[in-house]
């Protein structure tokens, strides 16, 4: 349900000065903006310890492995390169094939790595529901397929998952916009439901911002990746909003990390540079974004990390074993913590390359 901005209760200057400006927030409990304020300085902590499987089986020799990308132009293509190139520390022999965002070539992506006899398929953000023939037919023909960097499948024809921690990042973003904001903003969701994934951590921004009387969320928009990945797209999008909801809007909270890099020149073109703009992820150019101050807050997905985790996955299955959870963790990042060149997760010191290595038995 969405929430308004609710008028401030006219309260005794002697209150004001006891509670101090949280309770200025119009309708926001002050308790609402101390746990939120609390919260976001528990989750800005990096992993420092291995969640992952505690045993592995021996390693499957001389597999060859199809990596379906949900688009390449997307931060897909992050998670796609890392299982590579885990599949190669294994002796594996990968290939990338770029779905484009497009069902119909994810379908026939499957269908193809089953007919050229791939021993196992990785997909990358493939919505189960949408791939449903293209998993028929790999498991008619008994080839193993790893849902990765999404929600965790059910599905019967899914051998097993690596998920991306969806709830936790929502909450971690719709937190942190009640603490920066004092408990008064006016937040636009950015959607793109077709991938549940993405839809479960947009709903949950949705979900924290309830709690906060002072926040509204003006607009939740659809669209599909090829829109938000489109800049023409989102220029006209992010300036048709703009005009919608003036300076009543304060936060845009795209739904994957590509989406910043594209919402932040079209609020410079609409002279709006003032609004801020969370996100997820941690791409690059996230990355440099967020140190110029322009990207306000990510809620850092370990791509890389979720790469290994597939080819962990597909191991287990080519040695008849269950799928393991792989428990990759997420945290949150801000102009405060946002160093370095690389991608978000890069910050993060702890070596899980290495973790899996020693599961493996190829410690280097």
């Amino acid at each position: 349900m969405k929430r308004g901005f609710i008028a401030s209760a006219a309260i005794a200057v002697p209150m004001i000065a006891a509670l101090g400006s949280a309770v200025m927030a119009a309708g926001t409990e002050p308790s609402v903006i101390s746990e939120a304020k609390a919260y976001v300085e528990k989750v800005s902590a990096m992993p420092g310890a291995w969640p992952g499987p505690k045993t592995s089986p021996t390693v499957a020799k001389g597999k060859s492995v199809t990596i379906i990308s949900c688009a390449q132009a997307s931060n897909c293509s992050v998670d796609a390169q890392s299982a590579y190139e885990a599949a190669l520390e294994l002796g594996w022999t990968p290939t990338i094939v770029d779905g484009k965002g497009d069902p119909s070539l994810y379908n026939a992506a499957l269908r193809s790595a089953t007919n050229a006899k791939a021993d196992g398929i990785i997909d990358i953000s493939l919505p189960s529901a949408l791939i449903q023939d293209g998993l028929r037919y790999a498991t008619q023909h008994k080839i193993p397929v790893i849902n990765a960097a999404d929600i965790i499948s059910k599905d019967p024809l899914i051998f097993g998952s690596v998920e991306h921690q969806w709830t936790d990042q929502g909450v971690m973003l719709g937190k942190w916009i009640i603490a920066d904001s004092d408990g008064k903003a006016g937040v636009i969701i950015l959607r793109d439901d077709e991938f549940p994934g993405v839809k479960e951590r947009q709903d949950n921004v949705s979900k924290v911002l309830a709690t906060c009387g002072g926040c509204k969320v003006l607009d939740e928009v659809g669209l599909t990746i090829q829109q938000a990945t489109n800049p023409s797209v989102m220029q006209q999008q992010v300036q048709s909003l703009l005009a919608r909801f003036g300076k009543d809007a304060t936060y845009i909270v795209a739904p994957f990390g590509t989406v910043d890099g594209l919402v932040v020149p079209a609020l410079r073109a609409a002279g709006r540079s003032e609004v801020k703009v969370v996100g997820y992820d941690g791409n690059k150019q996230q990355m440099q974004l967020c140190q110029q101050g322009k990207v306000n807050a990510i809620a850092v997905t370990m791509l890389a990390w979720t790469g290994w985790g597939a080819v962990d996955q597909l191991n287990r299955a080519f040695n008849g074993e269950k799928a393991a959870p792989q428990a990759v963790p997420a945290f949150l990042m801000t102009k405060q913590t946002c160093t370095g060149s690389g991608m978000a997760e890069d910050v993060s010191t702890f070596d899980y390359k290495a973790e899996y290595r020693k599961l493996w038995g190829i410690a280097k």
